[in-house]
């Protein structure tokens, strides 16, 4: 990433920012420092959570989906509150979590209310198009969609399960557009936010020794001065 310039939070949102993430934990992990400096400097932020995050543990008795779509909405609530999101600039389009569709009637609804939701951003971030996740994929199919009808926002990419993929895959191929915003006075408010999602981070769901979790390696990915987007995508 080093071959992407270095840039401000300022310089970078100057109006609004919208994230949009596949699940309850991303917006956290690759936009959390960018959202903590913009409420710190009175940018109104407002986060579409596209899938419900209930197929994390499946074969768990006691967060049983119903119950783990209803405590990851909970876990990402309170992410956003030590970010400085309001609980009401919290939006949730609970969508099947590992089943987020690009097309078909709840696409068409689900990229009517981005659109509708992104009015007035000068950014919204997504997860990068070629994100290893299927989830990822669709919520900027999504995303990308919902633009079309909204004027004078940029759509970037921000990268998740990418970062993971041995470098420099994202930057192989056809020179990538992007900037690595600096975030290292937000890294604290970030990793507090992080650690609000106790079911993706911790072994709080101990009944399914198989479930998903994010390990510290991972998580180090995260913790650095600077966060990666990519883009604008048109």
């Amino acid at each position: 990433m080093a071959t992407l310039p270095v840039v401000e939070p300022g310089g970078f949102v100057r109006r609004r920012l919208v994230v949009v993430a596949p699940h309850p934990d991303d917006e956290s992990l690759g936009c959390g420092g960018l959202i903590a400096a913009c409420r710190a400097a009175g940018v109104p932020v407002s986060i579409v959570v596209v899938s419900d995050g209930a197929g994390s543990h499946p074969h768990s008795v006691l967060y049983a989906a119903p119950r783990l779509a209803e405590l990851r909405r909970a876990e990402a609530l309170e992410a956003a509150r030590r970010l400085s999101v309001a609980p009401q600039d919290v939006h949730f389009l609970d969508l099947p979590d590992r089943f987020v569709p690009v097309d078909g009637p709840d696409a068409e609804r689900a990229s009517a209310w981005l659109a509708a939701l992104c009015t007035s951003a000068d950014v919204v971030a997504v997860s990068w198009r070629h994100d290893p996740h299927t989830d990822h994929k669709a919520s900027f199919a999504l995303a990308q969609a919902a633009l079309r009808e909204v004027a004078g926002a940029a759509l970037w990419e921000y990268p998740i399960w990418g970062l993971t993929l041995p470098p420099p895959t994202i930057l192989e191929g056809p020179p990538v557009a992007g900037v690595r915003v600096r975030v290292d006075g937000f890294r604290d408010a970030k990793r507090h936010a992080v650690a609000a999602h106790a079911s993706q981070t911790t072994g709080l769901i101990a009944d399914d020794p198989g479930g998903f979790r994010l390990t510290p390696e991972v998580l180090s990915l995260f913790d650095t001065p600077f966060e990666t987007y990519l883009g604008p995508a048109t």
